[in-house]
């Protein structure tokens, strides 16, 4: 998706509003009906044609404590990743996806032995 600069969307707002009809603007700047309705909704919610700060959602990528780790999984029992999962956000108090717990028991070295427990 291309990033447009701030005076592109300034120019295609300003003769949107100058002729009110979307479909002359769209193509005059080669954007879709979809990116000129989000500018326009945009400067209608802020203001302003800045794009929106990117939020971090889901769960960090990495896993903070690396030594505390290596620690958790040696003491802790468990014969799927997946149960590890709700273990370690009770221990270290924030959330860590599945896909993150993977990696990280598979560089400690870790390989699940004939459906027993991670060694």
């Amino acid at each position: 998706m291309p990033k447009y600069d701030l005076e592109t969307r300034k120019l295609a707002i300003l003769m949107y509003k100058k002729t009110d009809y979307k479909v002359a603007v769209c193509k005059e700047f080669n954007i879709s009906r979809v990116t000129l309705d989000a500018w326009i909704r945009l400067e209608e919610e802020t203001g302003s044609l800045l794009p929106k700060a990117a939020r971090n959602r889901g769960a960090p990528g990495h896993i903070r404590d690396w030594n505390e780790f290596q620690v958790f999984v040696k003491n802790t029992k468990f014969k799927n990743i997946s149960d590890l999962v709700p273990l370690f956000e009770q221990r270290f108090s924030y959330p860590v996806s599945y896909a993150v717990l993977v990696r990280a028991i598979h560089v400690l070295g870790m390989r699940r032995r004939r459906g027993r427990f991670y060694s």
